[in-house]
C-alpha cells in the first residue's frame, strides 16, 4: 500500500479505506510472566473475569481476543493535516492460539475531525482454506479535507476529496514455503474534488484539472510477499517483505491511466531478553498520469500527513523496545524520509527529512503477545501524537 494509505488508517481514513493488517499471533511469541500469589479470582469475579489475566490478575484481552472477542478502539487524531479529531474502531478479532490460519480480524468505524472531515467504513482480513490463502477486503466513505504543498504555492493549498465509495480487496495464495504468497489486489474508488486555489503565479493548467471534478480510479494489481515474523501484530523477531503494483486503467473503470508501485521491508531482531531492534524502509512510486493526490508521501512518525510528495517517495525508521516487564515496555525511534519530484510537474525534492520520538506499550493480550501504547513524535512541523493498537508500522505490514 501506498504512503497515503498508510495515513489514511493512522486517523481518518482508517474509516474510509479502512487499511489494516491480518492478526496473525502464535501463543509462544509472548513472554510469560510469573505467577501471581494473589488469586485471580480473589481479586475480580462474574462479568470482569474474561478480561483479567488468569496468571497475574492485570488487565487482559487474551480469552476476549482467542473467542472472536471485541475491542472498542478509541481513534484520538492529533494528526495536524485534519486539525485533530476523534473516532472509534471497533475491532473483533478472532486470534486462535497455535492456529493462525483460523484468524480473523474485523474492524468497523468512523471518526470525525476538526476541519470537517469524517469518515466509516469496515475491513475485515483473515486466512482460509486451513491458511492455503490470505485475504482482506474493504469498503468505505466520507470526505477528507487535506492541505497539499506543490512547488508553485509552498505555504500550501487546501483540497477536499469526498469519497462516495471506496472498494478494495486482496488474495494471496501461500507457496509450498508458506512464508511466500501471492496474488491479486483490487483498488476502486468514486470521488468528487473541491480545492480553493490561491492567487498565485505559475499555477498549471493541469494542476487545476485535477480538481472541481468527479473521477473514478480502477486499478488491478500484483503482489509478492514474504513474512516470517514471529507474530503479525506485535512482532519481536523476523521479516516482512513484499513488491505490489497496481494499475489503474480504462480498462477497470478508471478515469485516468496511472500506476503505484510499493517495495517495503520490516525487520525484527531480539537483542536479548529485554531488547528488540526494529527497522523499516517503505519505497513508494506513481506513474503515468496520476492525480497530484495521489502522489506518495513520506512515512513517519512525526511528518504530517501529505507534507512531503513526489512521484517517488522513501522512508526509512529505525526502533528499538526496551521490556521492563512482562507486561510494560518503552521504546525509541528515529526515522529519515525524502520526497522525489522526478517527472512531477507540480511538486520539487523535499530533502532530507527527519524525525523521531518515544514511547510506551502494554501488553494487553499476554497469551497472544498484543500491546497497545501511545508515542510521541517530533519533526520539521513539532510534536504528533499516536495511539497504537498492535506494532506502530502495522498499517504498512501484511
Amino acid at each position: 500500500m501506498n504512503s497515503a494509505g498508510r495515513h489514511v488508517r493512522r486517523g481518518l481514513s482508517i474509516a474510509l479505506l479502512c487499511l489494516a493488517s491480518p492478526a496473525l499471533a502464535q501463543e509462544g511469541s509472548a513472554p510469560r510472566p510469573p505467577a501471581d500469589d494473589v488469586p485471580h479470582d480473589a481479586k475480580h469475579g462474574g462479568w470482569l473475569d474474561p478480561y483479567f489475566d488468569d496468571e497475574d490478575g492485570k488487565l487482559d484481552f487474551s480469552e476476549s481476543f482467542s473467542t472472536g472477542g471485541f475491542f472498542p478502539m478509541p481513534v484520538i487524531i492529533t494528526e495536524p493535516a485534519v486539525d485533530g479529531g476523534f473516532g472509534i474502531v471497533a475491532q473483533f478479532v478472532d486470534m486462535t492460539p497455535g492456529q493462525p490460519e483460523r484468524t480473523t480480524r474485523r474492524m468497523l468505524g468512523g471518526v470525525k475531525t476538526g476541519n470537517g472531515s469524517y469518515g466509516f467504513g469496515f475491513f475485515q482480513s483473515g486466512q482460509a482454506f486451513d491458511g492455503a490463502v490470505s485475504y482482506s477486503f474493504g469498503a468505505g466513505h466520507g470526505k477528507v479535507t487535506l492541505d497539499m504543498y506543490p512547488a508553485f504555492a509552498p505555504g500550501g493549498i487546501e483540497y477536499t476529496n469526498k469519497y462516495q465509495y471506496g472498494l478494495f480487496g486482496s488474495a494471496r495464495l501461500h507457496l509450498a514455503d508458506r512464508r511466500f504468497s501471492l496474488g491479486p489486489i483490487a483498488d476502486f474508488r468514486g470521488l468528487k474534488t473541491r480545492i480553493e486555489l490561491p492567487e498565485v503565479e505559475g499555477l498549471p493548467d493541469a494542476f487545476q484539472n485535477d480538481f472541481e471534478r468527479k473521477l473514478t480510479t480502477g486499478a488491478l494489481g500484483w503482489g509478492f510477499h514474504f513474512d516470517s515474523r514471529d507474530n503479525a501484530v506485535t512482532p519481536r523477531s523476523g521479516l516482512n517483505a513484499f513488491v505490489e503494483g497496481k494499475f489503474n486503467s480504462g480498462i477497470f473503470g478508471s478515469d485516468r491511466n496511472f500506476e503505484i508501485y510499493d517495495a517495503d521491508v520490516y525487520a525484527f531482531y531480539p537483542l536479548g531478553e529485554k531488547w528488540t531492534l526494529g527497522a523499516k524502509t517503505e519505497l513508494d512510486a506513481a506513474r503515468g498520469d496520476f492525480p497530484s493526490f495521489f502522489a506518495p508521501s513520506i512515512d513517519l512518525r512525526g511528518v504530517q500527513a501529505g507534507r512531503y510528495q513526489g512521484g517517488t517517495a522513501w522512508s526509512t525508521e529505525v526502533e528499538v523496545t526496551r521490556q521492563l516487564s512482562p507486561r510494560w515496555s518503552v521504546l525509541g525511534f528515529a526515522g529519515y524520509g525524502t520526497a522525489y519530484a522526478g517527472s512531477s510537474r507540480f511538486f520539487e525534492d523535499s530533502g532530507a527529512v527527519f524525525a523521531g520520538g518515544g514511547g510506551f506499550r502494554y501488553r494487553i493480550a499476554r497469551k497472544l503477545g498484543v500491546d497497545a501504547g501511545l508515542d510521541v513524535a517530533f519533526g520539521p512541523d513539532g510534536g504528533i501524537i499516536y495511539i497504537q493498537f498492535g506494532h506502530a508500522w502495522g498499517g504498512g505490514m501484511d
